[in-house]
């Protein structure tokens, strides 16, 4: 055996016991069902859990708003995150690592942490209706409704963007925009058609981050939502930790992991697509 295959041994090892064999055992509970009242599993395999998720309109519904949520998300991600990249590069100068790092602050402290924040923010008697309040405006009711989880995810989620279109837009000259100004491109056309598509591989990475991250997360619905908006991370949570329903909780989670494995093999397809239709032009 070569040396370098010995080498790879362990972590080859270490992965089949921590990756490969959890989600053997999760595909294979998916197709198990439990008898009535016992959290035993029953002998043979069916597909009655994947029946029962796609032929009960509950789940179908939750299916779509947590893919609808995922692309408001992704898409207002990038909106916030192109000119917030563009400005770390190019403006921030000594600051750029101290920027880089509180954007990181919302991934190493968990979901947890942000959410909760958020809720101080956004609850009854927080930040936003406070001062809504001493304005003489209207409170704003954002708990347990679409716009607050949307702001929650959005800023759980935004590094997830900013990180890769910082790495992108580092490798463009500084002076791009100066230059496309010079022949009299405006500034919306300058970012249309020349920081764009110049990003796009920053753009690509981080819209699959934040669309995985999205569609997979629970604990930012289930906090910020209070408990009235069903997610598809939260169903499972729910049949998984307190229905102990574990067969069906692992179709969900097989059924997440299939539409991410789409979404990516989509990107794939559709990049190798790109580059060859331009080396034939």
């Amino acid at each position: 055996m070569p040396p370098s295959i010995l080498l790879l041994l362990p972590a080859l090892a270490l992965s089949a016991v921590v990756f490969l064999a959890p989600f053997l055992w999760l595909a294979s509970t998916s197709f198990r069902t439990q008898a009535e009242g016992s959290l035993l599993l029953a002998d043979g395999l069916s597909l009655d859990n994947y029946i029962r998720l796609f032929a009960d309109p509950f789940f179908v519904e939750v299916l779509l708003r947590t893919l609808a949520y995922s692309v408001v998300t992704t898409a207002v991600s990038l909106v916030v995150a192109l000119p917030v990249a563009r400005f770390i590069v190019v403006r921030a100068g000594r600051f750029k690592g101290i920027l880089l790092a509180l954007m990181l602050v919302p991934l190493v402290s968990g979901a947890l942490l942000p959410s909760l924040g958020m809720l101080h923010l956004m609850g009854p008697l927080g930040v936003v209706n406070g001062a809504s309040r001493l304005m003489g405006l209207p409170t704003v009711k954002l708990l347990g409704t679409p716009a607050g989880i949307l702001i929650g995810l959005v800023q759980s989620f935004l590094p997830l963007m900013v990180l890769p279109l910082v790495n992108t837009l580092a490798r463009l000259p500084n002076d791009l925009e100066q230059a496309a100004a010079s022949l009299g491109a405006p500034a919306a056309a300058v970012w249309r058609r020349v920081i764009l598509p110049l990003a796009m591989p920053g753009v690509v990475a981080g819209s699959v981050l934040v669309f995985c991250a999205t569609f997979t997360s629970f604990v930012t619905p289930q906090i910020l939502g209070q408990g009235h908006i069903a997610t598809f991370g939260t169903v499972a949570y729910q049949q998984a930790g307190q229905v102990l329903d574990w067969p069906f909780a692992s179709a969900l989670a097989m059924v997440a992991l299939a539409m991410i494995g789409l979404l990516q093999a989509a990107i794939t397809v559709g990049s190798r697509f790109a580059r060859r239709r331009e080396a034939r032009q």
